[in-house]
């Protein structure tokens, strides 16, 4: 891995000048009254050692190991804003997102004028909303929250160092996402005083324009000699830098605006529930704008939830011709095909998805399931590992795959994910009950089993308490304990 995240790398520059972090070996120092008992300067070494040992194994990938040495370097200096940044930086990395802004915020309060802890914990706060999931969540509200605060964190990181082109970057793109465009704006003509290679943010410019009305100042940053064989650069100019520019500023400025209140109309009524008035809407917003690739995704959804799936996969179809590389689209496509037993097209649309955005966890826990369902085990195992991989509290893939291994007589491999997924959700009944069935019918351990099963039927599982009062749980019902 090499330090493989240069943001580790910032982080080490925080250590002190002429402090080096190569220490000596030697037996590791842990308990309270040991280290107690070490001189101060000692203790400073051992924590720097700690820090170096953590880095070494970082760059080995033991993530969770490099936690246990920044953990101790902690119990040696509690006022050691280095070690909490750097496990905040690895805690971000294994998708510990509430643990890394935990971790931020310490060293922020530690040392308030690290420009990077607050820029690290802005990006922590965004990633933390996983807003790709549109599936599993809709709680706009929270999202719109959780991007505000990460704007504030991105304030006082420029407040305190106002050179860095990516802090600028960073909060631009965030109130693009809050569809605060012209603030926006501002932030990217900043990264280009500060960067004038980044090439890309004229492309970002010139949608904004678009998007605001401003055709003019849109062409002139789209016809920037620089993005002048950018594929999108290229779509945006044959959309909007054609004909009579006055005349094709007042369709767009009135179009576009219309359209994405329309559109935001639809999103609102989607969410509390009302399909059919939200689909009028977002229909408007495309009549209006029909590259307005927003709006088919929201009525897509809108469809979907109001049992028209077929119409939703439509939308979805329509949203991708106008942007073939958005991954959601086509993660969403693939779980409205599942819904319709099409699990052949969703594994297509789940691949291409993961082939955009490949540390998408639940794009491969879709795929797992429909490989399940296709009979392809081993090809669902290997998926739900790989979410494992990305996202490793999810107690719901430990159990699927737990499903998946029982179909290929793995029972001690099903126990084990059962086991695992209990110890994240102890209040899970079904784990227990198929950790139950696995132990009887895979290991003939009845007395293993009968615990499971009435542990499931303590938590309240229906099948299990009906099972064991009747006839065919009979001989668990009488089993000591």
């Amino acid at each position: 891995m090499k330090l493989r995240n240069t943001a580790i790398a910032a982080a080490l520059s925080l250590m002190p000048i002429g402090q080096p972090l190569l220490i000596g070996t030697g037996a590791a120092l842990t308990t309270t009254a040991v280290l107690l008992s070490i001189p101060e300067k000692a203790l400073a070494d051992t924590e720097k050692k700690y820090i170096q040992n953590a880095i070494n194994k970082y760059d080995r990938n033991k993530l969770e190991e490099a936690i246990l040495d920044l953990d101790q370097a902690i119990k040696i200096n509690p006022k050691s804003d280095v070690a909490y940044t750097l496990r905040g930086l690895i805690k971000r990395e294994l998708k510990d997102f509430e643990g890394a802004i935990l971790d931020f915020t310490s060293g922020i309060r530690i040392n308030p004028n690290d420009d990077d802890s607050y820029y690290f914990r802005g990006e922590a706060k965004l990633e933390s909303i996983d807003t790709s999931n549109k599936i599993a969540t809709n709680d706009q509200d929270r999202v719109s929250i959780v991007r505000r605060d990460a704007v504030s964190d991105f304030d006082k990181a420029i407040s305190i160092n106002s050179k860095k082109a990516k802090y600028y970057r960073k909060r631009g793109f965030t109130k693009m996402l809050l569809e605060d465009y012209k603030s926006a704006l501002k932030d990217f003509n900043q990264v280009l005083k500060l960067d004038k290679s980044d090439y890309a943010i004229y492309r970002i410019k010139g949608f904004i324009k678009v998007t605001l009305g401003d055709i003019k100042g849109a062409c002139k940053d789209l016809n920037k000699p620089e993005i002048s064989r950018d594929s999108l650069a290229i779509k945006l100019r044959e959309e909007h830098c054609g004909g009579n520019i006055s005349s094709l500023k007042v369709k767009y400025s009135n179009n576009i605006i219309l359209s994405n209140s329309y559109w935001a109309k639809g999103v609102k009524n989607e969410r509390s529930g009302n399909y059919k008035q939200a689909i009028d809407d977002l229909t408007r917003a495309i009549e209006l704008n029909p590259n307005n690739k927003r709006a088919y995704n929201s009525r897509a959804i809108a469809k979907g939830n109001s049992g028209d799936i077929k119409g939703a996969i439509e939308d979805y179809t329509k949203g991708i011709e106008i942007d073939p590389g958005d991954p959601l689209m086509y993660r969403n496509r693939g779980a409205r095909k599942a819904e319709l037993k099409e699990h052949k097209g969703a594994i297509s649309d789940y691949d291409k998805a993961i082939d955009i955005t490949p540390d998408d966890y639940y794009a491969y826990y879709l795929r797992a399931r429909s490989k399940g369902a296709l009979g392809d085990y081993s090809g669902e195992i290997s998926d739900h590992s790989k979410s494992l991989e990305l996202k490793k509290d999810s107690f719901q893939v430990y159990y699927e795959r737990a499903y998946a291994k029982i179909e290929i007589k793995d029972f001690e491999g099903a126990i084990s994910d059962l086991t695992k997924a209990i110890e994240i959700n102890p209040n899970f009944p079904e784990a227990y009950s198929l950790r139950g069935y696995s132990k009887g019918a895979g290991l003939n351990d009845n007395q293993g089993a009968c615990s499971d099963f009435k542990k499931s039927a303590a938590l309240g599982s229906e099948f299990r308490i009906k099972w064991l009062q009747g006839e065919q749980g009979a001989w668990c019902r009488i089993m000591p304990d």
